[in-house]
């Protein structure tokens, strides 16, 4: 079922506004309020004293005016009598910096006191709310990660760190051997001894940061199904979700296993934020959906999407008329069944003055609430239901957090790389899912592998019996390059393991810096390659790019190779478009 509706914070005006606003709500055709979100300290105004009765009254007038209610449990900021008797569950920076109190996203995943307060909050709200019907979900937290929080180096974290490598690796000689701590004699006589990696004049092993980030995602994950857990122990009936933010592929931790805990999958939609000069492009935009889509491969909500300009202290691009209305309908096309505008009216007090909504302070029904009212009448037109689709982009953790920890090139981006792919099928109308590297290839036609540079020899099987039976892989430089360890493969030529599958082993490489690139050609057609340069030496595949007037002689840039029914494309740059164009017009024949 589909509701559309607005983020309404009544504890931000008080209840004598609640009346004139639901009736304002639910003129603009709205069907359901989301509340709650940053409201502790109105649940909990002191520790353990638990307070429901002014939301049990804004439900009371909500289900009067026909209005569900997406219901939040309010632990992304915490209530002041908590930080001033617990001060240690802040997070701690890379600088040694414990956040103050004030922002929101102050704590860490890993405070067993945090975690404890949050969960009988969540408990206490499930509880008392578990028999009312006006309430159709939940969400739990806010924005996992957000402005950094997704990192912390503080006393829990330590100990909770050393729990885990206990855990994981058991021996600590096993540890030593598989992270080659012979080098700069860091060889660990015990786990006690491994700090988390802070900074340093050098770079850490890079073995103890990729660790160190699956770590931060089992933090991540630890810390969101407890709040679930604690909802579902009193509430069976009403789904839950979380709401994960924009750039959450950049984050220290993995939405798709985040997700797992979830019912469905909460998404805030920001095509433009604070201090942008102009909006992510319509592709751009589309790959952030089709990500979001990707981590339950269903369909999924937007709990807050553009309405008015935004930002804390920066600000910018205001959306044009109509043009947060389309990126609100466009993103009913990417699968998702319920819209949630942000915000119902923005407020003139605290961190978010500058966060506009429907209506602006001046408390007036203009534009944007006219346009809001459109939407919800062409939204409930529109048929519910996720795109299926042929083509996929596979996403791994490990491998983007390795690239995040040694980028190799100072113009390299994961996020932009993957945008860069997904827009060569955007422009011909092509649709694509994001996957995780766990879920099976076999109901795709093409999969793209970006910068795969860890891949496991279960996957390397899985890649190559999808190929055998008819599959079509598109690899990128850096593929197959690093073991599970993050750590370079002895005695194997480049992509170690895939020679047979890609048709060719990499004989030279280098990594091309800002301003930089090397000339490329294509049946005729020159181009540019950038971010990396690799030199391909072919092992039975065919060459479809080749580098020009290189120093290292005559090699292939691109290859492809035959594999069983299928084949596979090996891309040794990240190309320039006129060259991707032709790429993959090739690539997509068949679609």
């Amino acid at each position: 079922m589909r509701y559309l509706g607005v983020d309404y914070y009544p504890e931000q005006w008080g209840m004598e506004m609640v009346d004139e606003d639901l009736d304002n709500i639910k003129e603009l055709g709205a069907d359901l309020i989301r509340i709650g979100d940053f409201a502790w300290d109105r649940f909990e105004p002191e520790e353990g004293k638990y307070e429901f009765s002014f939301f049990d009254e804004v439900i009371e007038k909500a289900k009067k005016h026909g209005l569900k209610v997406m219901m939040c449990v309010p632990t992304a900021t915490m209530p002041a009598w908590l930080y001033h008797k617990y001060p240690e569950v802040m997070n701690v920076d890379e600088k040694g910096y414990a956040q103050p109190y004030g922002a929101r996203r102050g704590y860490c995943y890993n405070s067993e006191v945090y975690i404890q307060k949050a969960v009988a909050l969540a408990e206490q709200l499930a509880d008392h709310y578990k028999d009312e019907d006006a309430i159709v979900a939940w969400q739990v937290d806010n924005e996992l990660g957000h402005e950094g929080s997704d990192k912390c180096y503080c006393e829990n974290c330590q100990k909770s760190f050393t729990s885990y490598l206990k855990e994981k690796y058991k021996d600590i000689a096993e540890l030593n051997y598989r992270w080659g701590t012979s080098f700069w004699s860091q060889t660990y006589n015990d786990f006690e001894q491994i700090c988390v990696p802070w900074p340093g004049f050098t770079p850490q092993n890079p073995s103890l940061r990729l660790e160190y980030a699956r770590f931060r995602n089992e933090s991540a994950v630890r810390y969101i199904k407890a709040l679930v857990d604690a909802v579902k122990k009193h509430d069976h009936k009403h789904p839950v979700s979380h709401d994960f933010e924009g750039g959450i592929i950049n984050k220290n931790f993995s939405p798709f296993e985040v997700a797992k805990n979830l019912d469905f999958v909460s998404y805030n939609n920001y095509p433009v934020w604070g201090g942008q000069k102009e909006p992510l492009s319509d592709s751009d935009l589309s790959f952030s959906l089709a990500f979001a889509r990707g981590f339950k491969n269903e369909a999924f909500w937007v709990t807050e999407s553009i309405m008015g300009q935004q930002g804390h202290n920066d600000i910018g691009y205001a959306p044009k008329p109509n043009e947060a209305k389309k990126w609100a309908l466009d993103s009913l096309d990417e699968g998702v069944e319920s819209l949630i505008f942000f915000r119902y009216r923005g407020f003139t007090k605290g961190a978010e003055q500058f966060c506009f909504g429907i209506l602006d302070a001046d408390n007036e029904k203009r534009r944007k609430y006219y346009e809001t009212k459109a939407f919800f009448e062409e939204a409930r037109k529109k048929e519910v239901g996720c795109p299926k689709n042929d083509v996929c982009i596979v996403y791994d953790y490990d491998s983007k957090s390795s690239m995040a920890l040694q980028r190799q090139s100072n113009v390299f981006s994961y996020e932009k790389e993957c945008q860069k792919l997904y827009r060569q099928l955007y422009k011909r109308g092509i649709g694509c899912d994001v996957i995780d590297s766990s879920c099976d290839l076999n109901k795709y036609k093409i999969v793209l592998l970006p910068y795969m540079i860890i891949m496991s020899d279960d996957f390397k099987k899985k890649l190559k019996e999808y190929c055998f039976n008819g599959g079509i892989a598109v690899l990128t430089a850096r593929s197959a390059w690093k073991d599970k360890d993050n750590n370079l493969v002895f005695g194997k030529r480049l992509p170690v393991g895939l020679e047979d599958l890609c048709g060719c082993v990499i004989e030279e490489h280098e990594s091309l810096l800002d301003g930089q690139s090397s000339l490329c050609e294509m049946n005729g057609l020159e181009g540019r390659g950038f971010v990396f340069e690799e030199l391909l030496e072919l092992r039975g595949g065919t060459p479809l790019v080749m580098w020009k007037d290189n120093p290292f002689g005559d090699f292939a840039a691109a290859v492809r190779n035959d594999y069983g029914k299928g084949r596979a494309y090996y891309l040794g740059s990240s190309f320039e478009e006129a060259v991707l164009d032709r790429l993959f017009d090739e690539i997509l024949e068949e679609l």
